[in-house]
């Protein structure tokens, strides 16, 4: 698959949109502080203050606020926060335009299946990065997010790790494809599902006990989607189970999800946990458990 990488460029503005959950207002102040010392114009939705039980606002609303930072010329788009809500949204956005008008998403969360469903729809690369309100504001998390984003990143290392992160060895490349994995679950046999074939596969989850885990792994598992997985990459797991304690069945589960011959690598920092490190969804990402790497290719 052919993905296009549209680097942030000088004086380009920026966007903060709120397709999910309500939006803590201090939380929000703290990561546009960050964003403004970018140096970039900032356009905000106008749904951001919105709230509409656990939404930022009604479907129109949440769209409208989509649409009307993209019409001020924003297409770099920021999350302001996950949750729940993307879904809703998603059998009402134009992805292909979207993508072709060169709109790339930063979030993580719900926001994953907006990322993978806009780099499916167009080949335009999107980010799996903190967000506005959930995250940024942390400095090693701007700062990863700026670099990337500026197209520093693009043939570089993105993930260092060591044998103990390593369930599986081996080498693979493949597209880079990926998020919360509930999320990514909640996608399968609808017409915004990722392309699961010949990807490298980025999960991490929040809050879910370990039978829900375990559900939702043998849900890929059964469906078949990770048959043509090439690599299985980890992030953080925060909150789930008896993960925190390091036991080793959640570890099984990971191990048997992926096939056989499937490199397997977990404990990485992006996801629901402090350090959320950006990377690219839809970009070719090398694999070598050897060396302990996970590379952009070129």
């Amino acid at each position: 698959m052919s993905f296009r990488f549209v680097p942030l460029s000088p004086g380009e503005p920026i966007g903060v949109v709120a397709l999910s959950g309500p939006v803590d207002r201090d939380r929000l102040d703290a990561g546009l502080q960050a964003l403004d010392g970018w140096g970039h114009p900032v356009v905000l939705a106008p749904n951001l203050d919105a709230r509409t039980g656990y939404l930022a606002g009604d479907d129109d609303a949440r769209l409208a606020g989509l649409e009307s930072v993209v019409a001020r010329g924003a297409t770099l788009l920021v999350a302001a926060r996950g949750g729940f809500g993307v879904t809703r949204l998603l059998p009402r956005l134009r992805l292909r335009e979207l993508a072709a008008a060169g709109v790339r998403f930063v979030g993580y969360s719900d926001t994953s299946a907006l990322l993978n469903a806009m780099a499916t729809a167009g080949g335009t690369v999107q980010v799996h990065g903190p967000m506005v309100a959930a995250g940024l504001a942390r400095r090693d998390n701007e700062l990863r997010l700026r670099r990337l984003l500026e197209g520093e990143l693009v043939g570089e290392t993105l993930f260092r790790f060591d044998r103990r992160c390593v369930l599986r060895s081996g080498r693979a490349a493949g597209h880079a494809i990926g998020g919360t994995l509930s999320v990514l679950a909640a996608l399968i046999g609808t017409p915004h599902e990722p392309p699961w074939a010949g990807s490298v596969l980025f999960i991490e989850e929040v809050g879910e006990p370990l039978y829900r885990l375990d559900r939702l792994l043998t849900q890929l598992r059964a469906s078949a989607r990770l048959r043509g997985v090439k690599a299985l990459i980890c992030g953080g797991l925060r909150g789930c189970g008896p993960v925190a304690e390091r036991g080793p069945r959640w570890r099984e589960m990971v191990a048997e999800a992926a096939a056989p011959e499937t490199p397997v690598v977990v404990d990485l920092p992006f996801g629901h946990g402090a350090r959320n490190l950006a990377f690219p969804i839809g970009a070719t990402v090398e694999v070598d458990t050897d060396s302990g790497a996970i590379r952009w290719s070129e």
